[in-house]
């Protein structure tokens, strides 16, 4: 599977989510968009706010360096958010979808289109 054609086509693409990747559930990145600058320390960080849901709404989740406060984390959704900027991860059976929103993308239709590749990826077993 080309991770990368994910995150270009069906997140980027459609103009509802300004960075997102893909990253396995050990944090390693899958995929993502040129602009997105995620470290892997970063996607580590993702897992670890899984695995520690009441902690990550403490200490927040950094992406590109910069960190973003935790709003909501339940099972399926870690929600964040700084300034006019913020990201919504959602977890599918194998792995995590990050999109961030910046520059006029509406929050909700970048959790809408997110939450829609997830659906999807559950549909196939990922």
């Amino acid at each position: 599977m080309a991770w990368v054609d994910f995150v270009n086509n069906n997140l980027v693409g459609s103009g509802n989510v300004s960075k997102a990747a893909i990253i396995g559930f050990d944090g390693s990145i899958w995929g993502k968009s040129d602009n997105f600058k995620i470290g892997g320390d970063e996607g580590a960080g993702v897992a670890r706010g899984f695995a520690n849901k009441d902690g990550v709404l403490g200490t927040g989740l950094k992406f590109e360096g910069e960190k973003y406060f935790v709003l909501q984390a339940d099972d399926d959704r870690i929600i964040g958010k700084k300034g006019g900027t913020g990201f919504f991860v959602y977890k599918t059976l194998q792995c995590f979808i990050v999109s961030i929103y910046e520059g006029g993308v509406q929050p909700e239709k970048c959790s809408t289109t997110t939450g829609a590749l997830a659906d999807y990826f559950k549909s196939i077993q990922y």
